[in-house]
């Protein structure tokens, strides 16, 4: 079996064959490291006589060790992977072996004044495709970088969130991305409408809309090596956000994580007006049923304990947590949607028409026959690379 890469907690794994490995990303690892020594450098001032004489009192620093992170990678042909990180309000993108772990990583890029979400790698021109945003901006814009150069050439603009782009392996100037727009009211409330597949020629500047519908999301576009289409589909729902929790919004894919190991009163609150932390009189076991049935994946609350049965009952091998009506299609050039898969949350296209893909639960690989083999189990993994 070929050796794929996988995003979950907040890290980078490896799986080659029937064994699975984090990957030290040595970028992240690092800056948390250099963070902490600053910690401890300054815990004078917020601990004890220390605190009470600067006016100053400790804060929990969590958060800000919870925004340092391995955000997106592709494998190259040479045994190496691309990586962007997320350093707190900047990023990093490296070059690391996948032979030898412990060698140097090389640098691509280092900015403090953007983030980096998502990104794909053309071959023959050796560049990269980022999406990335300015802070807490909503807005997520494309740019393309050369592994030999620090310019950034930005190629989308305007109120909207351009998402998951990807090259077209027989076309290198094209590329596929999703994308949304929104729009904001006086108060600073945000509304965002549904997702749709774009082509853009890189050449040319042409952009085509190659699949809208109001009612549905589509994205996180990927094209084969025969340039045949896929992408995920769902329910389209009409979202707004108060600018008081954009940056909430902002970081939600990973905040998930943290709800599934008990840690999420934020969105309980925020949906249901209930603290999941225990007050008097409170049950502290139907709290922790509470986090462990709804979750907030990429925008959307989902009622995971009822995804699950219903996965069951459609008589799924290894159901998961995704709700049945987000969907892996297979897009035809007549127009045609296949319905591959449901209940995929991420998923990545292997030779000869075969696949991998997640389901918030497990890691499945599937052939072309759709013949399925449960790889590793493992939360949210919203990411597979291969």
């Amino acid at each position: 079996m070929s050796s794929l890469l996988y995003l979950s907690n907040q890290a980078l794994h490896q799986l080659q064959g029937q064994k699975t490995q984090s990957i030290d990303c040595q970028a992240v690892s690092q800056y948390k490291k250099n963070l902490q020594e600053i910690k401890q450098r300054k815990q004078w001032k917020t601990t004890g006589t220390g605190a009470q004489f600067m006016g100053m009192s400790q804060y929990d620093d969590a958060d800000e060790f919870a925004n340092i992170f391995p955000v997106d990678a592709v494998l190259t042909d040479d045994q190496q992977m691309i990586y962007a990180a997320r350093l707190q309000d900047g990023c990093a993108i490296y070059i690391k072996s996948l032979l030898d772990p412990q060698q140097a990583e090389a640098l691509v890029l280092r900015n403090n004044e953007f983030v980096v979400h998502h990104l794909d790698y053309e071959v023959q021109n050796k560049r990269l495709i980022l999406s990335a945003s300015k802070g807490y901006a909503y807005e997520r814009h494309l740019c393309v970088l050369g592994l030999d150069s620090t310019r950034l050439q930005y190629i989308t603009e305007g109120d909207c969130q351009d998402e998951h782009p990807c090259f077209d392996p027989q076309q290198p100037d094209i590329v596929y991305y999703d994308s949304c727009g929104f729009a904001y009211d006086q108060q600073g409330n945000v509304s965002v409408g549904p997702k749709e597949i774009c082509r853009l020629n890189l050449k040319t500047g042409e952009l085509e809309t190659i699949i809208s519908d109001p009612r549905y999301d589509f994205y996180k576009p990927q094209i084969d090596a025969t340039g045949q289409l896929y992408f995920l589909k769902r329910p389209y729902k009409n979202q707004s956000y108060s600018g008081s929790s954009l940056k909430d919004i902002l970081y939600a894919p990973f905040k998930i994580i943290r709800a599934v190991i008990g840690w999420l009163d934020f969105f309980t609150q925020r949906y249901t007006g209930e603290s999941l932390k225990s007050t008097s009189g409170a049950n502290p076991a139907k709290a922790r049923q509470k986090s462990e049935e709804e979750l907030f994946v990429e925008g959307n609350l989902i009622k995971a304990q009822k995804a699950l049965q219903q996965n069951q009952s459609a008589g799924e091998k290894f159901a998961g947590v995704i709700p049945r009506n987000w969907e892996l299609i297979q897009y035809s050039a007549d127009g045609e949607q296949k319905v591959l898969k449901r209940g995929v949350l991420g998923y990545a296209l292997n030779i000869e028409g075969s696949l991998y893909y997640s389901n918030g639960k497990y890691l499945i690989a599937m052939t072309a026959d759709q013949t399925e083999q449960m790889l590793v189990e493992a939360r949210l993994i919203n990411k597979i690379m291969c």
